[in-house]
């Protein structure tokens, strides 16, 4: 059997207090890569001055019209294969994506400790629940027929029937990556809170191959897929039931995420229609099989590390507990020698929680590897309850 790391994350608990809209700097996340699978990752508390980690050496690299800007620390900036990696990386979200929002990745290489591979830290805020919500449907509101789902989202007080574990209560709060607030339109918070959005390192301790195309090295990561799947954490794709799972109690924001996060094939939470949609109650629980549900679309979560089914909540379900059926590069694992391609599951994700997304998605630049899928129209618009995309390599078992 071929080893597989696993993608993991640590959370801290909810601090700050509700000042008007918007809550302090809520969770820290750390996503990273482990050797062993029993192997649990350590998380820092992010703060507005969390760039301070990172020695900022270089100016930061503009790589689209949907701006992801790159500030390499002096060691990722030295090395020209690592950041060549990380951009084309950058450039698979930026070929997708259409906001007209900067997003600003502080980024290096760092020790990171036994067995860890790669960190991720994005810069997150909770705002009042109605307010956010708002925002997602204002967000919607002008994208077409595709995205009517996003502006059904139930109100706060349609969200306080959430399906929570005994000891947990809702904050009257609603979250989200800063990146994900500027998408639905907060403009104010580079401002307010300065220009980084968060900061992704990766462990100066391992091997990784930096070019995917030249007959990946079956013994090493691939670098470029681990950093899609880091910068799509901080871009938002984050569930607070990764706080339930590390908590034995406390008071929960759910992230943008949540509010299509429902539970598998229970009556009451998994939506068949629009009206059940809205009113139908969320699942924040772990241990219980979880869905991102559209209506038309659903697709499998992974439900908790500690509580559920070994993976952290903040991914789909892994595809080595459903007989390979991976379902994009949020996956939680990924083999050595494996590459990952954006699918249509991610982007519809990110579609839902705020972003533009361009489905016929722009040419990728010639010095850039296109991560893009096949047909991505024809699988959006069948609807299918189940709909899969594989990796570019089947999976070794």
């Amino acid at each position: 059997m071929v080893s597989r790391r696993n993608l993991r994350s640590v959370w801290l608990t909810l601090t700050g207090t509700l000042t008007g809209l918007v809550w302090g700097v809520t969770q820290a996340y750390a996503c990273g890569l482990c050797d062993d699978p029993q192997h649990f990752i350590s998380g820092h508390l992010a703060t507005p001055t969390s760039t301070a980690t990172t020695d900022i050496a270089e100016p930061g690299y503009n790589l689209g019209s949907f701006n992801i800007i790159i500030r390499p620390n002096a060691t990722l900036s030295n090395d020209a294969a690592a950041l060549a990696a990380f951009e084309r990386a950058a450039t698979n979200w930026e070929r997708y994506i259409s906001d007209p929002i900067t997003v600003t990745i502080d980024a290096g290489f760092e020790s990171l400790g036994g067995g860890i591979l790669g960190s991720t830290r994005p810069r997150a805020f909770a705002y009042n629940y109605d307010f956010l919500r708002g925002q997602v449907v204002t967000d919607a509101t002008d994208e077409g027929a595709n995205d009517t789902v996003a502006t059904r989202v139930p109100t706060s007080a349609q969200f306080s029937n959430a399906l929570l574990p005994s000891g947990f209560s809702l904050s009257g709060g609603l979250a989200g990556t800063k990146a994900n607030l500027k998408a639905l339109g907060i403009t104010d918070l580079d401002e307010t809170q300065g220009d980084s959005d968060g900061i992704i390192n990766f462990s100066t301790n391992f091997a990784f191959d930096y070019d995917n195309t030249d007959n990946m090295n079956t013994n090493l990561t691939d670098f470029e897929t681990v950093a899609t799947h880091e910068i799509g954490h901080l871009l938002g794709f984050i569930s607070a039931v990764d706080t339930v799972d590390t908590s034995a109690s406390g008071s929960i924001s759910p992230y943008t995420l949540d509010l299509f996060r429902f539970a598998d094939n229970v009556a009451g939470s998994d939506p068949g229609s629009l009206p059940q949609f809205m009113t139908n109650a969320r699942s924040l629980l772990t241990g219980v099989e979880a869905i991102t549900d559209d209506v038309d679309s659903e697709f499998r979560m992974s439900t908790g590390r500690n509580k559920g089914d070994g993976r952290q909540a903040s991914h789909w379900k892994d595809g080595d507990l459903t007989a390979g059926n991976v379902i994009g590069v949020m996956d939680p694992t990924l083999a050595a020698g494996q590459v990952v391609e954006i699918s249509a599951a991610d982007l519809r994700a990110f579609d839902l929680i705020g972003y533009d997304i361009n489905y016929q998605p722009v040419p990728a630049p010639p010095a850039a590897i296109s991560l893009g899928i096949g047909g991505l129209v024809g699988l959006l618009g069948v609807g299918a309850r189940k709909l899969r995309t594989r990796l570019r390599r089947d999976k070794k078992k």
